[in-house]
């Protein structure tokens, strides 16, 4: 419970939380969240998480290697080794596309001796994370406090846009993983047209044909806020308009200290809000609908009533809209918790 804690509270872990190295039970896993930037390996004991350590993600045999020394300092192989990464997975083996690696459950068997080894995507890891969540893990921003058993969307701008859904069926939860960040995102409004196409000129392999839809995540998403401000200014006639940072962006648009910020915002929050209700009412998530990631945990002020008539806004079916429950996760590593969750899962 102390790691969860810490983790809920996104606090740096490096040092085990209960027992020490050389007293773990010989029947422990190891779980991996490989992101472009960083790699957080986990070790569970008894189902928990009892350490966390981070490291930079570098080459294919940097991790690997990260993955035996880790091995041979509690002195005994894992019972099992998940891997989650941002990347297609295919014959087990995913295509980590940030960290520009191909890892296979066949090396994680290799490097640490586990008898199961499992590679999934980072949103599969996700949809997981959200399978046991508790009052304390969210904040509610539509619906019912304690979300109720069924299936689940969760949803993460991050990096890109992560789309993943928990499937509920006969009492257990199966998940279902997709590149949802990669549908059409269009004008919503008239004037956003001029947006669109100034788009076009910032990311034209991000269009589809010759049309005004681009990939959402080119817009809602970490890397894709900074084309979106260029867009808007573009737009608004400054030629001049610079690339800034995501981080930048939404700190302005908060202060009101730039026009071109605050019209950012607001698209970024309209659109995500139309996009997801729209996956909502494809899937039926009776469980909820969960933002998870960094984004929308540093940044709730985004997700205020605009974000929530934009879910709701579905004509005919925007009663049934509001009758779903919206939260944001409060979960840092969710990553982390999602990969735990799987791991047992698969080996019930």
């Amino acid at each position: 419970m102390a790691l969860k804690s810490a983790l809920s509270d996104g606090q740096s872990v490096s040092q085990p939380l209960a027992q020490p190295f050389g007293a773990v039970h010989e029947h422990w896993n190891l779980v991996a969240d490989i992101g472009g930037t960083n790699t957080r390996l986990g070790v569970v004991t008894n189902g928990e998480l009892t350490d966390l350590r981070k490291r930079p993600t570098g080459t294919l045999e940097d991790l690997l290697e990260a993955l035996h020394s880790l091995r041979d300092e509690i002195g005994t192989n894992p019972q099992a080794v998940v891997a989650a990464g941002a990347g297609p997975v295919r014959d087990g083996t995913i295509q980590l596309t940030n960290a520009n690696l191909d890892l296979s459950e066949v090396e994680l068997a290799k490097a640490t001796g586990a008898q199961h080894t499992f590679v999934i995507n980072d949103f599969t890891a996700a949809a997981w994370s959200v399978a046991d969540v508790t009052q304390d893990d969210i904040v509610v921003l539509q619906g019912q406090a304690i979300p109720p058993v069924g299936t689940r969307l969760a949803v993460g701008p991050g990096t890109g846009l992560g789309v993943g859904a928990l499937l509920y069926s006969e009492g257990h939860y199966h998940t279902v993983s997709g590149e949802g960040g990669h549908v059409g995102l269009y004008p919503r409004h008239r004037d956003e047209v001029d947006i669109f196409e100034a788009a076009q000129r910032i990311a034209p392999d991000c269009f589809f044909g010759d049309s005004l839809a681009l990939e959402a995540e080119m817009f809602l998403s970490g890397t894709g806020l900074p084309i979106l401000y260029q867009a808007v200014g573009l737009a608004a006639g400054d030629v001049r308009i610079q690339a800034r940072s995501a981080k930048d962006i939404l700190q302005d648009a908060r202060e009101a200290s730039d026009s071109i910020a605050v019209r950012t915002a607001q698209m970024f929050t309209t659109h995500l809000g139309a996009l997801i209700g729209d996956m909502a009412v494809t899937l039926m998530p009776e469980g909820g609908v969960f933002l998870v990631g960094g984004v929308a945990e540093k940044n709730r002020w985004l997700f205020d009533d605009n974000f929530k008539d934009a879910f709701n806004g579905g004509g005919r079916f925007s009663d049934l809209r509001r009758s779903l429950s919206l939260y944001v996760s409060k979960q840092a590593e969710f990553g982390i918790v999602g990969a735990n969750n799987f791991c047992k899962n698969a080996l019930m």
